[in-house]
């Protein structure tokens, strides 16, 4: 991503903004699928990081800092959304059936091991997961971006790692 490029989007180029979103997109999703499970509402924290960046992207102090910018608005988003979910929790039939439907008709991925993997971690581990292995965030940045103690972090990553190996170990156990 070069920094003129972020520079442009600063000062109101929806082109630059576009190219900038799209550089990211990937990344946006692969955290906010950590913090939420359904479709629609990774789309729609998606799509109201985007609206909010959009919007605020005057007020990014350093270009450089993009990327940790974009995932601080993104999981702030997806926090909202889950919470909203949390005092929402009616869950009618046709959801249900659906959900059902979805989940036999997805396709298979080479990443179904990993995703099988990330499913026995809670949404804190995920997103750590996500941001340290797959994005190789620090775990200081990690902490800043998700406001939480480093040493937080660390036990988190830990503590993913076991549940991991755990797993794996009885896995092997029963294959």
């Amino acid at each position: 991503m070069t920094k003129e490029l972020i520079k442009k989007a600063k000062k109101g180029d929806k082109s630059a903004f576009e190219q900038v979103i799209l550089y990211y997109q990937n990344d946006l999703y692969k955290i906010a699928k950590t913090r939420l499970s359904e479709n629609a509402d990774i789309d729609d924290a998606i799509q109201e990081t985007i609206i909010s960046a959009y919007q605020s992207i005057h007020n990014l102090i350093n270009i450089s800092k993009i990327k940790s910018w974009l995932i601080t608005i993104l999981i702030n988003k997806c926090n909202h959304i889950y919470k909203n979910k949390q005092n929402n929790t009616h869950v009618s039939y046709e959801d249900i059936e659906a959900e059902k439907y979805y989940s036999a008709s997805t396709t298979f991925d080479s990443n179904l091991e990993f995703e099988n993997l990330m499913n026995i971690l809670n949404n804190d581990e995920k997103t750590i997961f996500v941001l340290y292995y797959s994005e190789g965030y620090k775990t200081k940045e990690i902490a800043k971006i998700l406001q939480m103690n480093e040493s937080t972090v660390r036990n988190k990553i830990l503590r993913g790692k076991r549940k991991i190996e755990i797993n794996l170990k009885e896995g092997n156990n029963n294959g």
